[in-house]
């Protein structure tokens, strides 16, 4: 009988996230944080064990476009942080969001994430802020 611990989860970072984080205001250091701890102890198995909404990037767009094709080809997720706070979904009961979301890969084996940027949800256009393919080396 081995005393090594499984590890279960798995978290890297791209590069540029891991060049800026340590610029990043505290909440949303703490937020990240939060969202990490959460993960390395459940993965992605059940989101309620999450505040915030967590959901594919791709989700409720038109297949085809070059938004889904970017999002779903690099299995983009995002995680809304809870800053400023958070709101409960309109659409949802579960759901809470917020004007902050924490994007990421989620990796083949499911059990791997690789954190990429965190954004405000819309740019000043309204759009879904996605992050620079820069972003996405790790």
């Amino acid at each position: 009988m081995s005393n090594k611990k499984e590890i279960k989860y798995k978290i890297s970072y791209g590069i540029e996230f891991l060049k800026e984080y340590p610029n990043y205001p505290r909440d949303q250091q703490n937020a990240i944080g939060l969202f990490l701890k959460v993960f390395k102890e459940y993965g992605l198995k059940d989101f309620s064990k999450f505040e915030g909404k967590l959901t594919p990037s791709w989700k409720n767009v038109d297949e085809g476009s070059p938004v889904y094709e970017f999002t779903k080809g690099n299995d983009l997720w995002h995680y809304h942080v809870g800053i400023p706070h958070y709101k409960q979904s309109d659409y949802h009961d579960q759901y809470k969001t917020s004007d902050y979301i924490l994007h990421f890969m989620l990796l083949d084996n499911r059990k791997e994430i690789v954190v990429v940027d965190i954004t405000p949800h819309y740019d000043g256009y309204d759009n879904f802020w996605l992050p620079r393919p820069n972003y996405l080396i790790y």
